[in-house]
């Protein structure tokens, strides 16, 4: 491998100096002592050179080494291992996540398949995400996140209030004629919801539309266990259960900001995940019915 390693990086050097002298071929006649003229003209020099180039590229194609596997690659491969999961590789698409791709990891928790990927949104700002399709027989929406002046600022009642009319206007403008977005996010607007928990009303910033539902979830002892242990070390989290628009179907989501590579953090998160899946089907809310993958 080391010798393979050298020969490709000996002929991009080679590969350089070809295409140099199909660039600076007419300037030979310049050079003391150089005569192009016994090679056949300067034409000719540039046609060898180019037919050189061009073979190195093709032979580098054919010798280049195997890429080294990236640290996340490595760290999310093991993760995948312990969880009874698969790592792959997988192209970047668009989700409701971001542009989503490259090393994924796919498992199933209670016969609810789970993802783990990175998204990257509009400023090429990188999560790493923990997403699962879920079908609920009762449904509600959340968010909760740890409770900090950035996130009081983030989801305070004033910012909802006017983002949401902007995106129900817009969806007015556009004839929108079932609820849209706007009516389905307006729970973001109101007042945060406290869980009756001080150590998780103390931590946490919880918001939801149905205050009922989510209390029994959040106050579950899995739930509640897995959330003070993920507050202890992880910064800038964030889980949310959101409906996907249509009947019955959800979207539950663990952010975190950043590649996760810490084994800790990763399965910190991932038992708060399947904290959340065991809870929604212990409590009757997950729907009997296989959820599409994630």
């Amino acid at each position: 491998m080391p010798a393979r390693r050298f020969l490709f990086h000996f002929l991009g050097l080679l590969g350089i100096l070809a295409f140099a002298a199909v660039l600076w071929a007419p300037f030979l006649p310049l050079i003391p002592g150089a005569d192009p003229e016994a090679l056949g003209g300067v034409a000719r020099v540039r046609m060898l050179a180019a037919g050189l180039f061009v073979t190195i590229v093709i032979v580098r194609f054919l010798i280049r080494p195997p890429k080294e596997p990236s640290r996340r690659s490595i760290v999310w491969g093991e993760f995948a291992a312990s969880s009874g999961g698969t790592a792959n590789e997988e192209p970047r698409r668009y989700t409701p996540m971001g542009w989503t791709g490259g090393t994924t990891v796919r498992w199933s928790s209670r016969g609810t398949d789970v993802t783990l990927t990175t998204s990257s949104d509009t400023d090429r700002n990188d999560f790493t995400q923990f997403a699962a399709d879920v079908r609920l027989t009762r449904g509600f929406q959340f968010h909760i996140a740890p409770e900090s002046l950035l996130t009081k600022v983030l989801f305070s009642n004033q910012l909802w209030s006017i983002a949401l009319k902007s995106v129900k206007k817009r969806e007015g403008q556009a004839g929108a004629g079932s609820p849209g977005v706007a009516e389905r996010l307006k729970f973001l607007g109101e007042k945060e919801l406290l869980l009756g928990d001080p150590a998780l009303d103390d931590a946490l910033l919880v918001k939801s539309d149905s205050p009922a539902l989510a209390r029994e979830f959040f106050l579950d002892a899995g739930v509640s266990y897995c959330l003070q242990e993920m507050n202890k070390d992880g910064k800038g989290w964030q889980l949310s259960l959101m409906s996907r628009g249509s009947d019955g179907d959800y979207l539950l989501t663990l952010s975190i900001p950043g590649p996760l590579l810490d084994p800790q953090g990763l399965d910190a998160s991932r038992k708060l995940i399947e904290a959340s899946i065991r809870c929604l089907a212990d409590r009757g809310m997950l729907a009997p019915a296989s959820p599409r993958a994630a």
